[in-house]
């Protein structure tokens, strides 16, 4: 027992500890008046049966307290008739009508609880088997852009495959907003070489590319990280389409890429800039908010939240991001990967 509790024991019963001293005094007054020369000998006696009868008293107070504990937190964790018979026992039925008044309460909020979660399996369960059955369409929207390419004028194509890839990344933030609500979320770890990674995903936006006339350019070496591939494609899927999304229509518009190891952190980096239309300072704390989109030209385009679920992915996959920006000139997202050794 921690002394704390002793010292909470002790103030609760203070008062009894008091009128017991009281009366100890008056006693000792009768006792040196009636029997002065055995008073110190009485003194002695009555001062020690009142110590042992107030320890014994904090004995058995503390020893009601963990009987009450035990029925409070079993009552609390599961509000059965069971629970609340044993605590009704161990409080009293004078607080029979308060005790069954929480208990039907909390019966019906677990009641209520369990429904919802209920619900939200229902709705993760609908969420994820519509996006498998929307990928069918997509798929084919795809399969006909590349066997028809030739039939269509570059413009049109660039359009229709514009927006194709809005629409998949849409369906893809749709998922993975599903999966990170879930309880539970599977990651399947391996080793990853991040040129492969950001060129596969550069590869499916080059429609984008083309169309805002984004130029890449990669100084990129390969580092050895361990991530979800998945995740990660995801990850620089939506990074990427911002910088696509909000470039500078007035000047040559870049992406950089470069990837090395930072010394001082002890961490592998994926360091993603362009010199886009940025963020403004005002804006700057507030990126990874869900469902910001801050004030800026291209504001009507913004979900804002493919920023918030590449933080969330991120902080799952314990990876760093660090953002910079300058408004009007550039934008920067930093990964910072963790070391992990050969073994």
């Amino acid at each position: 027992m921690k002394p704390t509790d002793w010292l909470n024991i002790l103030k609760e019963s203070s008062h009894w500890i008091i009128l017991l001293c009281i009366s100890d005094a008056f006693f000792i007054f009768l006792a040196w008046i009636a029997y002065p020369e055995t008073f110190r000998l009485l003194i002695g006696i009555m001062i020690t049966f009142s110590f042992t009868s107030i320890v014994l008293g904090m004995i058995l107070v503390w020893r009601r307290h963990e009987k009450h504990d035990r029925a409070f937190y079993d009552f609390f964790r599961e509000p059965s008739q069971e629970h609340e018979s044993e605590l009704l026992k161990s409080i009293g039925e004078l607080h029979k009508a308060k005790v069954n008044y929480l208990a039907n309460k909390l019966r019906r909020l677990n009641d209520q609880l369990d429904e919802t979660r209920l619900q939200t399996m229902d709705y993760e369960e609908f969420i994820e088997s519509w996006v498998h059955e929307i990928k069918a369409p997509i798929s084919l929207v795809t399969l006909v852009l590349e066997n028809r390419k030739e039939e269509m004028s570059e413009l049109v194509y660039q359009r229709i495959e514009h927006a194709r890839i809005n629409i998949n990344d849409d369906v893809e933030q749709i998922l993975f907003y599903a999966r990170l609500q879930a309880s539970h979320v599977d990651y399947h770890l391996e080793k990853i070489l991040l040129s492969h990674c950001c060129e596969d995903t550069l590869f499916e936006l080059q429609a984008m590319l083309d169309e805002k006339e984004v130029k890449v350019v990669s100084q990129m070496e390969d580092v050895p990280i361990v991530s979800d591939k998945k995740a990660l494609q995801f990850i620089c899927t939506q990074v990427f389409v911002n910088a696509i999304k909000y470039s500078n229509e007035e000047i040559d518009s870049f992406i950089w890429l470069k990837t090395g190891y930072d010394s001082v952190k002890d961490r592998y980096y994926l360091r993603i800039s362009d010199n886009g239309v940025g963020v403004l300072n005002s804006d700057f704390p507030f990126i990874f908010d869900k469902g910001f989109t801050g004030d800026n030209p291209n504001k009507k385009q913004s979900t804002g939240i493919g920023l918030y679920l590449v933080k969330k992915l991120c902080d799952e996959l314990q990876i760093e991001i660090e953002v910079e920006s300058k408004y009007g000139k550039e934008f920067v997202i930093e990964l910072l990967f963790p070391k992990i050794d050969n073994q």
